[in-house]
């Protein structure tokens, strides 16, 4: 994997260009540095209900762009503006938009049409389902309308928008690139508040998104912490130490959270790269236990169970009860494989070589695989009894059993 798809350099560090992971470490892309695929005995009646396409999709940039299921449609964007609603059971078009036209000169500070609104952030809703939201990496938050893709409302942040924002009692929250959280107004844009975060020199490109649950907004910060603020006011209530920066370069001291809490019960769950899986308490912050696991990319929620794939392509599940490992899978070391989410009885990962990998949810056996035509970047998004799918080229599939 090249460092280039997930790390970033600070202001400080923006003159430098930044280099191939493979090449920093002393072997080329071409030497074949991941695992094979093994045949399988098994297979899962996947099969592809419909398929769409949004654009050009994200070319080789970084990006966790996924579309968002609202009511009956599918919508989904590009990285140069394009916005796509599709019927969800058919696929076929609701309505379509693209944000440089809609937004016209004043939008996004750019001078040519052809010139790529680089959205980055989203696609996320709201409860009603009434708007959707997503932002671009020259910090520009979109509201549009869910039924036809009109404008609600636009707002300018202090940083990157890389992930989805998340709206609780009116309010939009939402965790920048550069470190700064934010809260807006779900009717108007407005900003409420916004709490910054302290960002070391080097850290990884990304941000997980906030979660939030009594009145209480937690997030995770890329010096390896996961805090509490309060969503009337960005007062911050406290804060849990995941990682520890150890090492002698700044590479080895990367202790980024960049995954999204998990909130079940009185517990809230959390994970760093080259730090620890956390459980901690929601009211105090008190750290319940923690394992040594390390990992950029949001984990998934089942029954008592955390699935979560590590910084070595590894998939685990964890039971919360003290945080014992059920099983591991590393068949997919090198593959650069999504986060997990649990399908049915299945959990389903991605990976750059257009293969979706469906696991065994007690067991974590391998037992199916469904080749696509595009390198799978981000997870898949389940609703019901349908899986819904973004590749890296703008392909748009609906998946079911």
């Amino acid at each position: 994997m090249k460092l280039t798809s997930f790390v970033r350099y600070s202001l400080i560090a923006a003159s430098l260009s930044l280099v191939s992971g493979c090449s920093l470490l002393g072997y080329s892309d071409d030497e074949k540095t991941y695992k094979e695929l093994q045949p399988l005995t098994t297979s899962v009646p996947a099969n592809i209900l419909w398929q769409g396409e949004v654009g050009d999709g994200v070319g080789s940039f970084f990006s966790r762009l996924h579309p968002v299921k609202v009511k009956d449609y599918v919508i989904a964007a590009d990285r140069a503006g394009e916005v796509r609603a599709m019927n969800a059971a058919t696929g076929a078009l609701v309505w379509q938009i693209d944000v440089r036209e809609l937004l016209g000169s004043e939008g996004d500070g750019w001078i040519f049409p052809s010139e790529p609104f680089r959205i980055a952030g989203g696609l996320s809703t709201n409860p009603s389902q009434t708007q959707v939201y997503l932002g671009s990496e020259n910090g520009t938050l979109l509201a549009l309308n869910a039924e036809d893709g009109s404008l609600f409302w636009q707002a300018s942040v202090d940083g990157e928008v890389l992930t989805d924002p998340v709206v609780s009692d009116g309010i939009v929250v939402l965790n920048t690139g550069s470190g700064t959280i934010v809260a807006l107004s779900e009717q108007t844009g407005e900003e409420i508040w916004t709490l910054g975060t302290d960002v070391p020199a080097l850290s990884l490109r990304g941000t997980g998104a906030p979660a939030v649950t009594n009145g209480g907004v937690l997030f995770g910060t890329a010096n390896g912490k996961l805090k509490v603020a309060v969503l009337d006011n960005g007062q911050e209530a406290w804060e849990a130490r995941l990682a520890v920066p150890q090492g002698a370069t700044e590479l080895q001291r990367l202790v980024d959270s960049d995954v999204q809490p998990i909130i079940s019960g009185t517990a809230a769950y959390s994970i760093a790269y080259n730090g620890q899986l956390s459980a901690v308490e929601l009211r105090s912050g008190r750290i319940l236990w923690q394992r040594e696991y390390s990992s950029y990319r949001d984990m998934s929620y089942t029954l008592g169970r955390l699935y979560l794939t590590d910084s070595q392509d590894s998939v685990y599940a964890v039971d919360v009860n003290g945080g014992i490992e059920l099983w591991s899978n590393d068949d997919f070391q090198g593959r650069s494989v999504t986060e997990p989410v649990r399908f049915g009885d299945y959990i389903v990962v991605g990976d750059r070589f257009g293969f979706l990998h469906f696991l065994a949810a007690g067991s974590g056996e391998n037992v199916g695989r469904l080749e696509l035509d595009s390198e799978i970047y981000t997870a898949p998004i389940v609703a019901g009894d349908t899986m819904y799918l973004q590749l890296r080229d703008g392909s748009v599939l609906a998946l079911g059993l």
